[in-house]
């Protein structure tokens, strides 16, 4: 639903604002005479005016600092390149800060190069590799203790987790990150003192605000979304934010059509898009105006304007998960149409747009592993020295802190335990030992008690075995209804003979056959390992991964994902 190069820019400039002061321009050949902080002034001086002056003034930047053997200069001129002049140019030279800077001793080395390379390739869109760079920036950044970094750090993260899907943890790190902005006096000093781009508190404050009223958007909290919007728009028009009061009006139009006002929502949307700067952003917006359209009746006009956000999103290579909807819109229409070439194309379009977004998903659990974990890590040991310095002071704290230990161990001795007991259940599973029988035979006695004539009990019990040999139960339309007429017998009589052979109902019977059917077929095919949750249900035979997962469980006292994971380490 957004697109947040625009902040992580403004973040990354304002974390490397470290750079220098105030200079005195210069003729160029004067230039080895001025010290560092006069070259950075000089540097961004020149750069919206002549690129060409501005590149000498980091060569001369760089070369003072390779005369004194002096890594850490060297680093910070590169940066000048890494940071200025594009991707391509981005990474060489962020890798170049990275080599000069690895085994530095300074508190901002080498995690600017890591942080350079997360902010470009999220550029590109590669968000595997930003997810990558940007977790171990953070990793340096935890082990530097350096608030700069780590303050810059978080809502870069809380745009990928919106990116991968995780709204919900994206709109955690936003609303904890508009706290601090708003309570922290540290953040605001470090927001108000960027030497080379002036004070940025206002603008990260309203990009922050703009953030998490999108995030609340994303969970479809329209109310919460709205309270920030409004506050956005006085904030804008106070400091004359024109540029961000257009994107909160955009964001209004959003949240009047999550709402239902799909008039209202049409009004700010037309007033806000062609004022965006972002071209992603108008994308979007446009998108909105589309479903608007769609939604009261104007079919002609939705068609025109998805149209339009077709061939937009072509040409900047920009998918996002909405996109699916446009796409869907113009295969119905090719259809009405029969122009069979042209729902072909939008076809194609929706299942390599649904392998992107897929493996976008994905990349979730990456970041859970590699920012959530350590940051909670972070704040537990942020809790435990605080409470050891007021320990003195109030022994309260004394006994709080051991509380905090007895439960964390206690937590981990119930996770070790539930391990334990998940490896004994895959054990069971891997031999077989925990498999549900489902040979039982009934003896002429027992069919004869039931209700059902003999003959047409025989019957069903062969048909039944072929029921299962066809693995006819992987179709997930299956029902006791259907399977009673393709039977040629009624459903009650079905039901007494499943009971009575098997001693179960027939959809505990179903389930049996699907769990133990795809168990032994994950044992045996190793590329079914690579299946998707959701493609792994349907191999199944189930329709939703919710109840494919349940019945897994329920069967097996294990997850799927979980045997998978110890069928691959095996």
């Amino acid at each position: 639903m957004r697109q947040k190069a625009s902040l992580l820019l403004s973040i990354i400039l304002l974390v490397f604002g470290y750079y220098g002061i105030k200079g005195q321009e210069g003729p160029r050949d004067t230039l080895f005479l001025k010290n560092y902080d006069e070259l950075n002034t000089l540097f961004y001086k020149w750069l919206p005016k002549d690129t060409l002056t501005a590149r000498a003034i980091a060569d001369v930047y760089i070369t003072k600092g390779r005369v004194k053997g002096d890594s850490v200069r060297m680093a910070k001129g590169y940066y000048y390149y890494a940071m200025e002049f594009g991707p391509e140019m981005g990474l060489q030279y962020a890798d170049t800060i990275i080599k000069l800077t690895e085994n530095s001793k300074d508190k901002f080395h080498p995690t600017v190069g890591y942080l350079l390379k997360g902010y470009w390739y999220y550029y590109l869109a590669n968000y595997k590799k930003s997810i990558k760079y940007y977790l171990v920036g953070y990793r340096y950044a935890l082990k530097k203790d350096n608030i700069k970094h780590l303050i810059s750090i978080r809502p870069a993260i809380a745009t990928l987790k919106s990116k991968t899907g995780d709204y919900a943890g994206a709109l955690k790190i936003e609303r904890e990150h508009l706290g601090a902005l708003e309570t922290d006096s540290r953040y605001k000093k470090i927001y108000s003192s960027d030497p080379n781009h002036g004070n940025q508190y206002v603008q990260s404050h309203l990009n922050a605000m703009h953030n998490l009223s999108l995030s609340y958007i994303d969970m479809e909290k329209v109310d919460s979304a709205k309270i920030y919007i409004r506050r956005g728009i006085d904030g804008s028009l106070e400091h004359s934010e024109i540029d961000r009061y257009y994107s909160f009006v955009s964001a209004w139009g959003k949240a009047e059509y999550y709402a239902g006002n799909y008039q209202v929502a049409l009004d700010s949307l037309k007033k806000s898009v062609p004022y965006l700067k972002n071209k992603r952003h108008v994308v979007l917006g446009q998108f909105y105006i589309g479903k608007s359209y769609e939604k009261i009746g104007q079919y002609r006009k939705a068609f025109d304007v998805f149209q339009q956000v077709d061939s937009m999103s072509e040409k900047l290579e920009y998918k996002f998960p909405e996109l699916r909807e446009v796409y869907e819109l113009l295969i119905n229409y090719y259809r009405q149409k029969k122009e069979i070439g042209s729902q072909l194309v939008y076809i194609d379009k929706v299942l390599k747009l649904d392998e992107k977004l897929l493996k976008e998903r994905t990349l979730d659990g990456i970041i859970s592993r590699g920012y959530d974990t350590p940051n909670l890590l972070r704040k537990k040991e942020l809790l435990i020295g605080e409470l050891e310095q007021q320990h003195d002071r109030n022994r309260g704290y004394k006994f709080l802190l051991i509380a905090t230990l007895i439960l964390f161990g206690t937590g981990l001795i119930y996770y070790y335990t539930l391990q334990r007991r998940y490896r004994q259940r895959y054990q069971r599973l891997l031999s077989n030992d925990n498999r549900i029988s489902l040979s039982l035979q009934a003896g002429n006695d027992v069919k004869s008690d039931v209700g059902v004539p003999e003959e047409i009990f025989s019957e069903i019990e062969k048909r039944l075995r072929k029921f299962e040999e066809r693995k006819q139960f992987v179709n997930s339309e299956v029902t006791l209804h259907r399977l009673a007429k393709e039977f040629r017998t009624n459903s009650s009589y079905l039901s007494r003979v499943i009971n009575t052979v098997q001693g179960i109902n027939f959809s505990q019977y179903l389930h049996r056959l699907r769990i133990n059917d795809i168990v032994d077929r994950l044992k045996e095919e190793e590329k079914l390992r690579a299946y998707s949750m959701e493609a792994l249900a349907g191999e199944a035979g189930y329709k939703t991964v919710q109840s494919f997962t349940n019945a897994f469980y329920k069967q097996t006292g294990i997850y799927p994902s979980y045997f998978i994971k110890m069928l691959k380490k095996k």
